[in-house]
């Protein structure tokens, strides 16, 4: 099977296989991105946010999470992409779609507290709470929200 959790002994210079869970569950952003782009009006800061953070991610991961430079900015856009979506949410078209997305957010921050404190839960819950969760949570951003910005 393609997706796996290792537990890895980071070697420096060694890359991750784009068939680990911690690249390929970013599939989960890329929806939202499509839909935000094509409605209309389309959601333009929701498709530069996310695709910005994707892109960073993915090269973040790739390097298995060296922290440098690069990752600082990614860290910032990712955080930015969540206070989007906490803004978003707080202006939900709905209670239920307010009640589903703020799962979302709890799940998101939950799953980022929790490996933050737990470095040992990070392979298995990050691309679960940090891509799958955030990819349902922009999905319905995109699919059911107006623009904030531009």
């Amino acid at each position: 099977m393609c997706l796996h959790a290792v537990s890895y002994q980071r070697v420096p210079g060694q890359k991750r296989s784009w068939c680990d869970i911690q690249m390929c569950t970013h599939i989960a952003l890329l929806p939202a991105i499509c839909i935000a782009a094509v409605r209309t009006p389309p959601l333009f800061e929701l498709v530069t946010l996310q695709s910005v953070v994707v892109v960073l991610s993915l090269i973040w991961h790739y390097n298995h999470e060296s922290e440098c430079r690069l990752a600082k900015v990614e860290h910032l856009f990712s955080h930015a992409l969540f206070a989007y979506g906490a803004v978003q949410t707080w202006f939900a078209p709905s209670t239920d779609v307010f009640a589903v997305e703020l799962l979302c957010a709890c799940g998101t921050l939950g799953t980022y507290a929790a490996t933050t404190v737990r470095p040992e839960l990070w392979e298995t819950w990050h691309p679960i709470g940090l891509h799958v969760v955030p990819g349902l949570w922009s999905g319905l951003i995109a699919g059911l929200h107006q623009r904030l910005l531009f």
